[in-house]
């Protein structure tokens, strides 16, 4: 018998899961989005209705997706009115506590993966972190993910936040240190394209190998002269040096211990 599911959020995550379903068999019946433009746009990539208000939620769906913003899922799960379905929300940070008093067959699926619209995803190689209110629903979580991910595994609350964390650091993080990177190249006349041999060298040796074993630079050689000098360049760009200063201190911390 074939699934059928309803997204409420039509974000990145919303999306991509939307249509990782749809290509495994599962029926999209509706999308429910905020906003017009973002529930039209995923809707007719779904070939199924949507609506942006919650009240007129389709209630014949066999699970509810939640893909909100975290602060955004109890005021969503308050407005919900689908009597004992499956719902079930995608947040790495929020625990399955959330639901306590607002469902009563509930879950929380993790994929952990950064999404963004314009870039198509390979979920068979995604991880993706489930966890139910009761074993029969854990069962048919774990069923229904296996059918967008061979990746799937049980863990709680805490362990999916404390992976949220580590997300953040590996991804997040990184990100943001190359967006500095760029713009400070950029302002230097420099291309940015110079530095992604740099990047594939450096992402190539963590998969690899471990980012213990592969750090280098000059904290990691307690090159203090070197590592205070930077610090004094960027003395016009005061929360970029606050960075510099704070990131090579830990990496002088971590491998000082490790002596």
């Amino acid at each position: 018998m074939q699934i059928k599911a309803v997204i409420i959020g039509a974000g990145n995550v919303g999306t991509h899961l939307a249509i990782a379903l749809k290509n495994e068999g599962v029926q999209i019946l509706q999308i429910v989005s905020r906003t017009m433009k973002s529930a039209v746009e995923l809707a007719s990539r779904m070939e199924c209705g949507f609506t942006t208000d919650i009240h007129e939620i389709n209630k014949n769906a066999d699970i509810y997706i939640v893909c909100v913003t975290d602060n955004a899922i109890i005021p969503v799960l308050r407005q919900l009115q689908i009597g004992n379905k499956f719902i079930v929300h995608t947040s790495g940070s929020m625990g399955i506590e959330v639901f306590y008093d607002l469902a009563q067959n509930y879950g929380v699926v993790y994929p952990m993966q950064t999404f963004s619209k314009f870039k198509d995803i390979n979920y068979a190689e995604i991880p993706i972190f489930i966890e139910a209110n009761t074993p029969e629903n854990e069962q048919m979580l774990f069923n229904f993910v296996k059918k967008i991910s061979p990746h799937v595994q049980v863990i709680n609350s805490q362990q999916r936040c404390m992976l949220h964390i580590c997300a953040v650091f590996a991804n997040n993080f990184t990100n943001h240190m190359c967006t500095i990177a760029e713009l400070l190249m950029k302002e230097n006349q420099i291309k940015f394209e110079t530095f992604k041999p740099l990047l594939r060298e450096t992402f190539e040796k963590i998969t690899k190998y471990s980012p213990s074993i592969s750090q280098t630079g000059p904290a990691m050689r307690k090159d203090i002269h070197v590592v205070q000098k930077h610090i004094d360049i960027l003395a016009q760009y005061p929360s970029f040096q606050e960075i510099y200063r704070n990131i090579s201190n830990s990496i002088l911390e971590m491998y000082k211990k490790e002596e």
